[in-house]
């Protein structure tokens, strides 16, 4: 044999198996034949890759595209593990705005801003959703090429975020509010209290106050400012030209100086230490501690004024029970009417329903007078032409239906005059002296102070206000 000649050894093709360090990826690469060996087989790539432990995902067809020529020698991708599937976390929802989040004021349809509707108040009602919740979802496992199980993270899960006076419902994905009331996040709780505390004033700072339950507002409210209130209203300050309206009672510590601007009007009573220049109502009792002076006030039930001071001078005082304090007007004969006997509020329904009852039966006197006009004509309504027999029409369900709101209208004045009727009780206490210039009405009976009367109290005798002791 010539030294020259180079012997080339038979040596069969191969396959090298390439993992992946994170598992999730095979690759094969091919060593060619050389000599008079063969390729490799599929068979073969498939035991070696059995040998290197690689069991899932793989592609027979990429096994097969590894083993051709042209691919000899290049990484051929051949076997995928499936990634696990993390679970998602469970999802809390809120239906309200987040009350920690700045509010601004909001532009009307004309582009203005009201400075004082700063939206501080976010009412809820009983019965509406605050939050949603969707459950978690577990995930999908998964597997590397090795066949290996890979465990998916779990979703976690969070519970509705249940404070005081809310439920959830029985699958535990909705949260209801259980009274009316404000709505706060404490502790990743949601609460609705019925009550909304302000520590300091109501001014540009807070805006405007309309809440569906009671408010407590430690310091003042500001002139040109509104607070209403569904329930109570508590004021550690003074009211000054501001609106003021709740359903319930109205405790003032400091005073009311409303002026001609403002008023303040309680559904129940009304609590106040002074009640000066200002207009101010109760459905029930007005409480004052030292006086009230060159107001319009009136109560559904009594007035008192009863600290030592006690002074009730200039102004109108309505109440329907009693009014009472230990000065009624001044030295200087100030010119103060007080008037007891006569729900205020009824007083002024029934002057109302007078007027509304006559300009009604004066509509229904001009029907009255177009049907009866009508039927002395002799026409009968079938023969009208189809517009004028539509006029006929209206004026018969017009007529019908006045009569029916005089008919309702009459039973309520019947009710009021009764009420109005009632004045036996009815009294004005003076506690130490009533002066010159004060005007005592009981129901439609007048007295007229003209001498200095001391310990004295007004009552209706026969029909006439009779000045007699305090009993």
């Amino acid at each position: 044999m010539d030294e020259s000649t180079i012997i080339i050894e038979d040596v069969n093709g191969t396959v090298k198996v390439n993992i992946h360090k994170d598992k999730m990826k095979a690759f094969l690469e091919t060593t060619p034949p050389s000599g008079n060996g063969i390729p490799c087989s599929l068979q073969m790539a498939k035991s070696i890759l059995a040998e290197k432990g690689v069991a899932f995902g793989i592609d027979e067809k990429q096994i097969v595209e590894a083993l051709l020529e042209k691919n000899w020698g290049i990484e051929v991708l051949v076997a995928q593990g499936k990634p696990a599937v993390d679970g998602k976390d469970a999802i809390i929802e809120y239906k309200f705005v987040n009350p920690k989040e700045k509010l601004l004021p909001q532009a009307d349809e004309g582009g203005n801003i009201d400075f004082r509707e700063m939206g501080l108040v976010n009412n809820i009602t009983k019965g509406t959703i605050l939050a949603l919740r969707t459950p978690p979802l577990a995930g999908e496992s998964g597997m590397d090429v090795l066949g290996h199980e890979l465990i998916p993270r779990a979703g976690k899960d969070f519970a509705l975020p249940k404070g005081k006076n809310t439920v959830g419902n029985n699958e535990g994905t909705v949260l209801i509010a259980m009274i009316d009331g404000q709505i706060s996040i404490s502790d990743r709780k949601v609460t609705v209290s019925p009550v909304i505390q302000l520590n300091g004033d109501v001014d540009f700072s807070s805006g405007n106050i309309d809440f569906i339950g009671s408010v407590l507002i430690r310091g003042n409210i500001n002139s040109g400012f509104i607070v209403k209130a569904q329930g109570d209203i508590e004021v550690g300050g003074f009211v000054e030209a501001a609106e003021v309206v709740a359903g319930g009672n109205i405790l003032v510590k400091g005073g009311i100086k409303s002026g001609a601007k403002g008023f303040v009007k309680a559904g129940e009573n009304l609590t106040a230490r002074f009640i000066e220049n200002s207009r101010a109502e109760a459905g029930q009792d007005i409480i004052v501690k030292e006086g009230i002076m060159q107001s319009y006030v009136r109560a559904g039930g009594s007035i008192k004024v009863s600290d030592k001071k006690a002074t009730i001078v200039g102004g109108v005082v309505q109440a329907a029970q009693m009014v009472e304090a230990k000065v009624l007007g001044s030295n200087l004969a100030t010119r103060t009417i007080v008037e007891v006997g006569v729900n205020p509020y009824y007083r002024e329904e029934y002057q109302s329903l007078i007027k509304i009852r006559t300009d009604k039966k004066k509509i229904m006197d001009n029907l009255n007078n177009n049907m009866q006009a009508f039927q002395r004509s002799g026409i009968a309504p079938q023969s009208l032409p189809e517009n004028k027999r539509l006029v006929l029409l209206k004026t018969l369900d017009d007529f019908k239906k006045i009569k029916e709101e005089l008919a309702t209208y009459d039973g309520r004045i019947i009710f009021l005059e009764e009420e109005l009727n009632r004045i036996k009780s009815a009294r004005v206490r003076a506690l130490e002296v009533a002066y010159p210039g004060v005007r005592i009405s009981i129901g439609s009976a007048i007295y007229i102070i003209n001498d200095i009367c001391k310990y004295a109290q007004f009552i209706l005798d026969e029909g006439e206000v009779r000045l007699t002791s305090l009993t």
